[in-house]
């Protein structure tokens, strides 16, 4: 890689893990008058806010999905300065299909424990992860047995056959 080009991949990826940082804290709902949490909110709510502005689904239901669109976006330049976009993209979809699956076992594990519904980082889990299980058992109703619900099984199994594949597309893509 070139030497002009290393410095800007690396402060790239500084930025996504100043995003990440930013993201939990305001999840978790720290103090925003904190030295650390202010610095971090003057650094990323302009790129935030200009998300916000130009992407129309960076908001679905309250929840703020710019600091995700922001990661992505950065990862793909930082994928396209270093040549290897369609494997970062697929690396991408990986990544956004193994942190979905932890959340999943995530909201499985909470449904067998008794957690505050009010709970701010329980309610983004359950709004994440509701969709799909509530499709799955609608069309599957035997998945449902003696009050049991096995519809985040059906839903894991499903998000690994496709990262399975993706890997396979990966392996095929370094192949040529």
């Amino acid at each position: 890689m070139n030497f002009i080009l290393q410095p800007i991949v690396l402060f790239i990826q500084i930025y996504i893990w100043i995003v990440i940082i930013a993201t939990i804290l305001s999840m978790l709902q720290v103090d925003p008058r904190q030295p650390l949490v202010e610095l971090l909110n003057r650094v990323t709510e302009p790129v935030f806010h200009f998300i916000r502005q130009r992407v129309p689904f960076s908001v679905i239901g309250g929840l703020d999905l710019s600091p995700l669109v922001l990661i992505i976006g950065l990862q793909l330049i930082s994928s396209l300065l270093t040549g290897n976009i369609f494997i970062a993209i697929i690396g991408i979809i990986s990544s956004i299909i193994y942190s979905y699956i932890i959340l999943i076992i995530i909201a499985a594990i909470l449904s067998f424990v008794q957690v505050n519904p009010y709970n701010p980082i329980v309610q983004i889990i359950n709004r994440l992860t509701n969709p799909p299980l509530r499709f799955v058992r609608e069309k599957l109703p035997f998945v449902v047995i003696g009050g049991i619900d096995l519809s985040p099984v059906v839903v894991i199994f499903a998000l690994q056959i496709i990262s399975g594949l993706l890997q396979k597309m990966t392996l095929a893509l370094l192949a040529l």
